[in-house]
């Protein structure tokens, strides 16, 4: 049981720190910041991955052309939904998030090479490839879906952003889950933020 609880909070721990470590440097760019992170951690946690999928090999499902399209415009579609109710929480309840506000108030460039590349692809390494990975060897797949997606959230430490992440992260262990191609996810992801930065710009 130890090995497994392990397992799984080791490569959030290693982010966490890099998080951490760019943060002591006083990088001023919140986007900047979560993105050297990522980048830096990157190829650990591919590693990781590839790893794991050696040992635990499962089969792509082939993705059509319409497959992906459809992945891109429910992403987007998807994003605005939750950003107007964001919105509304925001201005009827009062709810806010510092971070997210840093991050999309950052140099547009580090918005879009970070939230909408690098941290797409390594949070999904770790919070699909590994962590909802190793979670449906351990419980049953409702339960993997839903405490991924609770973990993801949490990650994400602030109220406004649980509550936008808990369901996006269902959504991404269920995309998973289905094609097993960690592509999918990633694709999703990239599209959602790109969205965030693209609506906060306009």
């Amino acid at each position: 049981m130890e090995y497994k609880i392990i397992d799984l909070v080791f490569p959030i721990l290693v982010h966490f720190l890099a998080l951490q470590l760019t943060g002591i440097l006083g990088i001023g760019d919140a986007a900047f910041q979560t993105m050297l992170a990522a980048v830096i951690t990157m190829p650990l946690f591919f590693w990781l991955y590839r790893k794991d999928q050696n040992l635990w090999r499962k089969e792509k499902r082939k993705i059509t052309w319409i497959q992906w399209i459809i992945v891109i415009v429910a992403a987007a579609g998807l994003n605005i939904l939750f950003s107007a109710l964001m919105s509304f929480l925001v201005s009827d309840y009062g709810i806010t998030s510092e971070s997210q506000d840093a991050l999309l108030s950052s140099r547009m460039l580090f918005q879009i090479l970070g939230m909408g590349i690098a941290v797409p692809v390594t949070e999904e390494l770790i919070f699909r490839g590994l962590v909802y990975r190793k979670l449906e060897r351990y419980v049953s797949v409702k339960k993997a879906v839903l405490l991924g997606a609770a973990i993801f959230a949490v990650y994400h430490g602030n109220l406004l952003q649980i509550l936008f992440a808990f369901p996006m992260g269902i959504i991404l262990n269920l995309l998973y889950h289905r094609y097993e191609d960690l592509r999918v996810p990633v694709l999703f992801h990239a599209v959602s933020n790109l969205m965030a930065v693209l609506l906060t710009a306009i």
